[in-house]
């Protein structure tokens, strides 16, 4: 049961000649992707979970409110096209983004296609988060006269 994700990141590992990779202490294991993106791997049960921080909101409340607005906004609007789930961190004001994947049908390329699919994402949002605040135009008005 346990053993499914170790077997399958020794397979992947080996595709695509990568030092080898060994879990910390929490048995959970850390892939970096073009040097800053950080994707932690593990497995509960028959469950192997994808996360990922992609940084903190804001430290001013307002903008932080405001940013965390749009960011929920973009989430909810692409929520039919991926499988990513974006959240946050109660500890922390950091958004935490993860997917999981049933480790019993799950072989190396499908691993490899999630891998891929979710840095996408987690690269997404990491740039949504630095690009700053968002200021949306305020709805235009519609007048209606009788």
């Amino acid at each position: 049961m346990a053993g499914e994700l170790e077997n399958l990141l020794t397979q992947f590992v080996a595709r695509w000649s990568l030092d080898e990779l060994r879990p910390d202490e929490q048995n959970r294991y850390a892939l970096v992707l073009d040097g800053d993106l950080r994707i932690t791997l593990f497995q509960t049960g028959h469950q192997i979970y994808l996360e990922g921080h992609p940084g903190a909101l804001a430290e001013d409340t307002r903008q932080a409110g405001e940013q965390l607005g749009n960011i929920l906004r973009k989430h909810f609007a692409g929520l039919q096209t991926h499988e990513e789930v974006l959240s946050l961190d109660p500890t922390s004001d950091d958004l935490l983004l993860f997917r999981g994947l049933s480790a019993r049908t799950l072989d190396v390329t499908d691993l490899e296609k999630a891998i891929e699919a979710f840095s996408n994402q987690l690269e997404f949002w990491k740039r949504e988060l630095s690009s700053g605040p968002i200021r949306l135009a305020p709805l235009p008005m519609h007048i209606v006269f009788p």
